[in-house]
């Protein structure tokens, strides 16, 4: 199997624009826009967040904060799937209860009108240090930056490095492989422990991360969720195909449980910390807990990008700070904002999240990064070749529908081609095509 190289300084900064993403590499302080802090009423920021490591790092970012300005940071928790809900709640009552809210850019389509125009804040070295894809995600439907990327987010494949030198394997490059190194790493209970599954897969039809992953498959397969057009292109051949291979990795290979019907991205970090999984496909930030002290799988697992089938392909979001337009605090919850994407907040991110949004806060020769991410190689080599999802505002309507499909097809409840049929007519209906 193919070796992953390791990505050059040189290569990262062709990604991030050659000249003008090296004066950003070195490090320098970002320039902040001159602000009028002088209409501040409050001495704390209200912030709502969902609970995650990402959100212990902006308490941290909080802390340093208010030792710097006195102006402290309150941040009110709740579930990932219940964040848009509370977050446009709050929005079309014009409370003005939150001054910042961290959100994914699929939330930030229907919440734009109610969200400050950031365009200020995006300087010229801050935009030279950031992915194209990260500025476009940032920006609402008409074209108006709404949101301050603070996170790249994308999966790649975690794999048992103990398991893998066992069997004689290396990480899995191509979709043949993957079938291979996961049947390989499919391994029976015996004694004390617990049968490990080659593969954790979540296919929930209630949640809309089991479509994230999804989706990277279909974009391995030479598929895509539209046409140059924006039309929906769901149940295409290509789609159907790797929907298909999903679905066999469960039901016909016997890499996956059953139980993958019923899984979102928690239950995929839970087996596989305790050392019931082989491989996974997850978020980078499943690399601070793998190395947490409760881990079982500690210095045993490693990470590679995501298999390639016709393709490289996989699926990058990314998060973003929104602020509500009705704050009161705005000039405040700006400062901050700018403060969070300073390299030191950023390195600190990267420390929960094992990604961040600026490339000079993840460069892979920086001893400190490689520190807070050892793998953070095969995230910037996916970078080069990871998409983002269409840019319609019911998007997350759409991902949740593409789940349902999934969940449809790896139970057997249809066929792949079925489950796709279906998904793309109440798609097409959703979106008014």
């Amino acid at each position: 199997m193919a070796d992953h190289k390791k990505i050059s300084r040189r290569d990262l900064l062709k990604m991030m624009g050659g000249a003008a993403a090296a004066g950003a590499f070195s490090l320098a302080p970002m320039n902040l826009p001159n602000l009028n802090f002088n209409r501040r009423q409050t001495t704390t920021l209200q912030m709502l967040s969902h609970s995650s490591p990402q959100t212990e790092s902006y308490r941290r970012a909080g802390e340093a904060f208010a030792a710097k300005t006195g102006i402290s940071l309150n941040i009110t928790e709740v579930p990932f799937n219940e964040l848009q809900v509370k977050m446009m709640t709050e929005l079309l009552a014009k409370t003005g209860k939150y001054d910042i809210i961290p959100i994914t850019n699929a939330m930030l389509y229907p919440a734009s009108q109610y969200l400050q125009d950031l365009t200020s804040l995006f300087t010229d070295d801050l935009k030279a240090d950031l992915s194209p894809a990260s500025i476009e995600n940032a920006t609402d439907l008409q074209g108006v930056l709404r949101g301050l990327p603070t996170l790249n987010s994308l999966p790649a494949n975690f794999v048992r490095t103990d398991l893998l030198e066992k069997a004689g394997l290396s990480a899995p490059s191509t979709w043949d492989e993957y079938v291979e190194v996961t049947k390989a790493l499919t391994i029976e209970a015996s004694g004390d422990q617990p049968k490990i599954w080659g593969s954790l897969i979540e296919a929930s039809s209630k949640a809309v991360q089991p479509a994230f992953k999804l989706v990277g498959w279909f974009y391995q397969a030479g598929g895509s969720l539209a046409d140059a057009n924006l039309k929906p292109t769901i149940n295409s051949d290509a789609n159907v195909e790797a929907l298909q291979f999903v679905s066999d990795l469960i039901n016909v290979h016997q890499v996956a449980p059953l139980e993958s019907a019923e899984m979102i991205y928690e239950d995929v970090h839970n087996l596989f910390i305790q050392g019931r999984g082989g491989t996974a496909i997850n978020w980078q930030y499943m690399v601070g807990m793998g190395n947490g002290d409760q881990s079982l799988v500690k210095d045993k697992f490693a990470v590679a990008p995501v298999p390639m089938g016709k393709e490289k392909g996989v699926v990058v979001d990314h998060w973003v700070l929104a602020l509500p337009a009705d704050s009161a605090n705005q000039d405040a919850a700006r400062e901050f904002a700018s403060f969070v994407l300073e390299i030191d907040q950023q390195k600190d991110l990267l420390k929960s999240e094992g990604l961040v949004a600026r490339y000079s806060a993840m460069d892979p020769n920086d001893p400190n990064v490689k520190a807070a991410n050892p793998f953070i190689d095969a995230w910037v080599e996916e970078l080069k070749w990871a998409r983002p999802l269409p840019k319609w505002e019911k998007i997350n309507d759409v991902m949740l529908r593409i789940s349902v499909a999934m969940n449809t097809a790896v139970t057997l409840a249809a066929t792949p081609k079925e489950a796709l049929d279906d998904a793309q007519k109440e798609i097409e209906t959703l979106l008014g095509m």
